[in-house]
């Protein structure tokens, strides 16, 4: 999609889709922190065979949030209107709408399905998703769909195949939802509001980035930083299916307070996306002979050093994810929303220096952004793990 989008789009209408995604990305988490995160910490709490039942009743819970999460993207048609045509925003303003209502469904089914130790299952829905997606975009071009259609509207798509798949899987698999087990909308809500907070706080910060960058600099400028997020996008794709397979672990870790089995995750995940975003760097970093993404995407490399700055934005904002799920084990929600709040201005702050940065902006404020937010999760994480007063007293009582 993303291949789609900065290849086919002109430069100006680049950063248009840039303020799009970035809204997107706004309404999904809407759904993803007010019900399907709460829900996902919730199973893990069940012995394995009774987590996959849950997702009938998990999805239903959160269709309306995803409608309501998807009313977002009239900002982003706002914000893009005096930028392109109305040509652009309409198609734009449609698709978006409908992958932000699709996509939440899908992802917290492929979660689930990793949660129920079902990975392979989970990587058949990503399997589909990706195919489907590639195979729009080209039946897309094919029959000459005009280009704004094609990015979200093939996201689309393959939401709609992938989550088909996923659905018809799960309910062909044995297991019974346990009688004891009660997951209400209220209750999801009363702690996902607070995730809705930290997960909304650095998306609007983001939107507010990107519209400042258009400002400041220009929408070419915000354009060539979406191209060289593209490029630079692997390692959080990398760093987010490894983190969802560790999740489960990671979350029981804190909820036993179980040090050994949180360092031994936490070590495997930052070795491994240490050596993934070092070597993806030492590629995809410049326009180089053997890199291949500078043929792809030569629109990224067009500003020299930008792919490099904006890998290792990623790489930064990468190692934040596992420490994300011990909070969410130990039922952090506050701490996470304080977090966000702290940190996301951060991000505002890289986009004001954009009249000199310009399209460097957007990189250096989410690479000091999640720095920080990686220093700081590691300061709050330390208590997680120290003995309270009732270990201590059944330590000490007689057996």
């Amino acid at each position: 999609m993303g291949l789609a989008a900065v290849n086919l789009l002109e430069d100006a209408d680049r950063g248009v889709y840039a303020i799009f995604f970035t809204t997107f990305m706004l309404a999904t988490l809407v759904p993803h922190n007010l019900v399907f995160t709460p829900a996902e910490v919730d199973a893990v709490a069940y012995p394995v065979e009774h987590r996959i039942p849950l997702i009938r009743r998990t999805m239903a819970l959160g269709i309306g949030p995803a409608a309501l999460g998807a009313l977002s993207v009239g900002l982003a048609a706002l914000a893009g209107w005096a930028l392109t045509t109305t040509s652009v925003i309409v198609p734009l303003t449609v698709t978006t709408a409908v992958a932000a209502v699709l996509s939440p469904l899908q992802d917290h089914l492929r979660k689930m399905l990793h949660i129920g130790d079902r990975s392979w299952l989970a990587a058949w829905v990503s399997g589909i998703q990706l195919t489907a997606a590639a195979a729009a975009i080209l039946a897309m071009m094919a029959v000459d769909v005009a280009v704004p259609w094609i990015p979200f509207g093939a996201l689309a798509i393959a939401n709609t195949a992938s989550l088909t798949f996923g659905w018809l899987v799960t309910t062909r698999l044995h297991g019974q939802v346990p009688a004891e087990s009660e997951i209400r909308l209220g209750d999801l809500i009363k702690r996902g509001r607070w995730l809705v907070v930290q997960a909304a706080v650095p998306a609007l910060a983001g939107f507010l980035a990107a519209t400042t960058i258009t400002r400041l600099a220009s929408a070419e400028a915000l354009g060539f930083a979406e191209a060289a997020r593209v490029v630079s996008q692997p390692i959080l794709v990398f760093a987010t299916g490894l983190s969802v397979v560790l999740a489960p672990r990671t979350m029981e870790a804190a909820m036993n307070r179980d040090l050994t089995k949180a360092r031994h995750a936490s070590k495997v995940f930052l070795t491994a996306v240490a050596i993934a975003g070092i070597g993806y760097l030492a590629i995809a970093g410049w326009s180089w002979q053997l890199n291949p993404m500078s043929r792809i995407v030569p629109s990224a490399y067009e500003v020299s050093g930008l792919v490099a700055l904006t890998i290792v934005a990623n790489i930064a904002n990468a190692t934040v994810f596992l420490q994300i799920n011990e909070l969410l084990g130990a039922k952090r929600e506050i701490t996470l929303a304080k977090l966000s709040l702290f940190v996301s201005p951060i991000v505002l702050l890289g986009a004001a220096t954009a009249g000199v940065t310009e399209a460097f902006a957007r990189a250096i404020g989410r690479l000091g952004q999640s720095t920080t937010r990686f220093l700081v999760q590691r300061i709050v994480i330390r208590p997680l793990y120290q003995p309270t007063e009732a270990d201590s007293s059944a330590d000490t009582s007689p057996r």
